[in-house]
């Protein structure tokens, strides 16, 4: 009996070891699952995130100024130059700048075709659609003339409202220019007629090219 006792007593005793052996291995568990949660958050707090940078875009710088407009013009090639000319003159029939229009037009065209602002003013608005595209064609040169080809796309209306025109530029110097314009209108034609005449037309000043274009289309 007494043997008997004694075991047990030993069995109680390994127990208890046991016991506090899983415990403290619990305990240990428990702080290294915990230990790196805590690091996470104190990193966490000590780090900014910077929101990502956007891509800058391109920005394409314009000319604004005579001399940058002129530095410009003199990295262009010639048809880049009387493309850019012949946009600054629809610009401003597109504004309604209808004096800044007229006052970059050849002279003596001027006073063969459009003797006031007034004319001139209503021959557009006539004959030119209220929104439209440029869509240029072909160019020629002679001299410092330059015969520009466009079509005039009707943006809010059909395609048989396209016109086809020449545009007449005399490039003095870099911003320098003065413009002439075969005459467009509904009793006109502007495709044809003016294909079969264009190597003549080429070789005379801009006041004689308009005068024979607009003969070309009568």
């Amino acid at each position: 009996m007494v043997k008997l006792q004694k075991l047990e007593k030993t069995d109680i005793i390994l127990i208890i070891i046991v016991l506090v052996l899983i415990v403290v291995n619990l305990v240990i568990y428990s702080k290294k699952i915990g230990q790196p949660k805590y690091m996470m958050q104190q990193i966490s707090k000590n780090i900014t995130v910077e929101p990502e940078k956007k891509e800058e875009q391109e920005t394409v710088e314009v000319p604004k100024t005579e001399q940058e407009i002129i530095l410009k013009l003199s990295t262009m090639n010639e048809r880049d130059r009387m493309e850019y000319y012949c946009g600054e003159y629809f610009k401003h029939l597109e504004h309604k700048e209808y004096d800044q229009a007229y006052a970059l037009l050849y002279p003596e065209f001027k006073q063969n075709y459009f003797p006031t602002l007034e004319e001139y003013e209503t021959y557009i608005k006539n004959n030119y659609p209220k929104s439209w595209a440029l869509e240029y064609e072909d160019i020629t040169r002679q001299g410092n003339i330059y015969v520009l080809k466009l079509k005039i796309l009707d943006i809010l209306g059909t395609k048989d409202n396209e016109k086809s025109q020449r545009i007449v530029i005399k490039e003095n110097n870099y911003n320098d220019f003065v413009i002439s314009f075969q005459l467009i209108g509904n009793n006109q034609e502007s495709t044809s007629t003016t294909e079969q005449n264009q190597n003549t037309d080429e070789t005379i000043d801009t006041s004689n090219v308009m005068d024979n274009s607009s003969k070309d289309n009568t």
